[in-house]
């Protein structure tokens, strides 16, 4: 990660580079040095595997304050989202991701660069689709690297010539590589861009509704009338995301089925269309939907759909909200 940094501060004209002192202490992962208009400026850093949580930089002042007394305290991490990014400087912390993404502050530097997440791409048309195709890359986002396409096959309920085919034109793509016989590693934020930039909205049908429920309750009844009908349904939208990672309250319901009946069964409020409801119950074409769930909880879609459907509905903070999803799944 410290590479990254370094070339950060490249890409602006200013010379840095790691400190061959011993970091001071315990508390420093490293002391990184800049020269800027002949005075000498100490970054003292501190490498996460994951970015904090917003509950969690007030118990990182400590922290803060102890590499103060060194050099500038930056703290760097795989990804950090917009709103982490401003929370870290607001609690006076200079700090920079793998990502590009950057906010450093002190004498004679001031870097703040936010670079696009996910760049508009032309679609790959080596990049699969197809329900059984979005199974399994699903099941590459969320696990990661494959031991094995027999494994893989199973977790995503597909043939295993299937997931052949797939990993063949991920590796085409250069979204996979082949380490042996059997062994893949999955650039894991790559594959989810291009999942989002080449996703088709799938929607068979879809009815609306509104109601005056909290979109939770809203959502607990309508699970619950179809388990009665034996209905297949899965959670998505704000109300996944507010379980999966609390940031927003949840303001509309969007349920997937696979009975297009279910709706019948429903006390709620027709509505005309989607400008009029805030509720929605969606029969998927892509049944992948409602096959691959999130593993702990397996009435919420997986975390790659509440991350699309957020991306879907759109509005002033959902964007951030699938940000969140998708800093949260990337990390874990």
């Amino acid at each position: 990660m410290l590479m990254n940094v370094t070339q950060l501060f490249d890409s602006v004209a200013i010379e840095a580079m790691v400190s061959s002192d011993e970091p001071a202490a315990d508390f420093a992962d490293a002391l990184l040095d800049a020269e800027v208009d002949d005075n000498h400026i100490r970054l003292a850093v501190q490498v996460k595997s994951r970015a904090p949580y917003p509950g969690e930089i007030s118990r990182l002042e400590p922290l803060r304050n102890r590499l103060a007394t060194v050099g500038v305290p930056l703290l760097v991490a795989p990804l950090i989202s917009e709103s982490t990014g401003r929370a870290l400087t607001e609690a006076q912390w200079s700090w920079a991701d793998t990502q590009g993404n950057a906010d450093v502050r002190t004498r004679g530097i001031r870097i703040s660069r936010r670079v696009p997440s996910r760049p508009v791409r032309k679609p790959r048309r080596s990049f699969p689709s197809g329900s059984g195709s979005w199974s399994i890359i699903r099941s590459l986002i969320s696990d990661g690297d494959v031991g094995g396409e027999t494994e893989l096959a199973e977790r995503a309920g597909v043939s295993q010539p299937r997931v052949s085919q797939v990993l063949s034109a991920l590796s085409a793509a250069g979204l996979v590589e082949r380490h042996g016989r059997s062994t893949w590693t999955v650039d894991r934020p790559a594959l989810l861009d291009s999942l989002w930039n080449n996703y088709a909205d799938t929607r068979r049908f879809t009815s609306w509704f509104y109601s005056l429920d909290p979109p939770q309750q809203t959502c607990e009844r309508i699970v619950a009338t179809g388990e009665s009908l034996h209905s297949d349904t899965v959670i998505s939208g704000d109300v996944a995301a507010d379980r999966l990672v609390p940031w927003r309250v949840p303001t509309h319901t969007t349920v997937y089925t696979g009975d297009h009946r279910l709706s019948a069964h429903l006390d709620l409020t027709p509505a005309q269309g989607p400008d009029d409801a805030n509720v929605e119950l969606i029969v998927p074409a892509d049944a992948s939907v409602l096959r691959v769930r999130h593993e702990g909880d397996p009435t919420l879609a997986h975390p790659t759909q509440v991350f699309l459907d957020l991306q879907r509905l759109g509005g002033t903070d959902r964007p951030e909200a699938a940000e969140k999803i998708r800093e949260w799944l990337l990390t874990r």
